[in-house]
């Protein structure tokens, strides 16, 4: 079964909402790492928080791309439901950020809208019925 149009949009939107999210960690990176620093100095010490937070950006871009490759290419419904529970705890995450005022200003707060919007179209399609119809083949080739 070829994938259909629906599974091609998701993989479109959940990757571009990847990598703007990559872009703007990448521009944001200091910012971010000299306030989690300021908070942390006391507890595990100074430049050990820029060591985790890069373990945490390669540990989440492996789980990113490997979510992307069984949902995409694989057909797992196990791999869309873990998306779907990833998204829905971060939309929680984004509110409670919007809530406290700690969402990140300019370019980007613009650039984490674009990643959610992306994210929201990603995941709607998951539940399209050519992409009901792609999940319950479960093609063992996929084109």
């Amino acid at each position: 079964m070829l994938r259909p149009q629906s599974i091609i949009t998701f993989e479109r939107c959940y990757l571009g909402a990847w990598l703007i999210g990559l872009v703007n960690l990448a521009l944001t990176w200091n910012g971010r790492l000299a306030l989690a620093d300021a908070n942390a100095a006391a507890t595990i010490g100074a430049g050990t928080v820029s060591t985790i937070a890069l373990v945490g950006v390669v540990v989440g871009g492996i789980i990113t791309l490997t979510l992307w490759w069984f949902v995409a290419r694989q057909a797992s419904v196990v791999a869309k439901w873990i998306v779907v529970v990833f998204f829905g705890l971060g939309v929680l995450g984004f509110l409670a950020s919007i809530g406290r005022g700690t969402m990140l200003p300019g370019i980007g707060g613009v650039l984490t809208v674009v990643s959610w919007v992306l994210q929201a179209v990603a995941v709607f399609m998951l539940f399209r019925p050519d992409a009901n119809a792609w999940f319950a083949a479960r093609p063992a080739n996929v084109a």
